[in-house]
């Protein structure tokens, strides 16, 4: 199995720059897949087992989405997978130990660049956001999994202006199907037939592409 990063020399420094100025942030996992994917899988930030890897996707998370690949006639040469943030957002404990924690906004806009960068590299391929964090990075905060989760939707994206330091929609449209992490029904098996329902319509949209192709 090959796998790319299309990430820049100068895009891999400027991501390793911005975990070495954030105590809060470690490591740099960088993105990976496939150079012409069927879907642009996001995620929201490399967790402890992905940094010490240097690579997205690992350990437990890693299998459980070799699996749901599997499942919907995927490997990872068919995606490309990149995050919100690409380094490790944690929090330390009253014991010392790190755990991980979702990204603040200050950090999603330090990424902002970046991702944006990612996204506009492959203009025509269906985002798949896993999870609120990249719904949200994508469609603003009032975006919930819970109310979009397993529809096919058409809309414009946010993309971070660095002069005004907000995010401002773009004016293209794009195909977005956002989607409960694959570990979501590991953790709540009450949701495995909703995890399972959208991962089948997800396969049928992938289904009906080909044969337009």
């Amino acid at each position: 199995m090959t796998l790319h990063t299309i990430l820049t020399p100068e895009w891999i420094h400027e991501a390793k720059l911005i975990a070495a100025e954030n105590p809060r942030l470690e490591g740099f996992v960088p993105s990976e897949g496939g150079l012409h994917p069927r879907i642009l899988l996001l995620g929201e930030a490399p967790g402890d087992k992905e940094v010490k890897i240097g690579r997205p996707f690992m350990g437990p998370s890693g299998k459980e989405l070799d699996r749901w690949l599997a499942s919907l006639g995927l490997t990872r040469e068919d995606i490309y997978i990149t995050g919100v943030v690409n380094s490790r957002p944690f929090s330390i404990g009253k014991t010392g130990r790190k755990s991980d924690r979702r990204p603040n906004q200050k950090e999603v806009k330090r990424s902002a660049a970046m991702f944006d960068w990612e996204l506009s590299h492959f203009p025509d391929v269906l985002l798949v956001p896993m999870g609120n964090a990249s719904l949200q990075r994508l469609l603003g905060t009032k975006a919930k999994i819970g109310d979009l989760h397993g529809q096919l939707l058409e809309r414009s994206i946010q993309k971070y202006n660095q002069q005004t330091d907000s995010f401002e929609l773009s004016k293209e449209k794009h195909q977005i199907f956002p989607l409960y992490h694959p570990s979501y029904s590991k953790r709540f098996k009450n949701m495995k037939p909703v995890v399972d329902a959208d991962s089948q319509k997800l396969k049928q949209l992938l289904e009906q592409q080909s044969n337009r192709h």
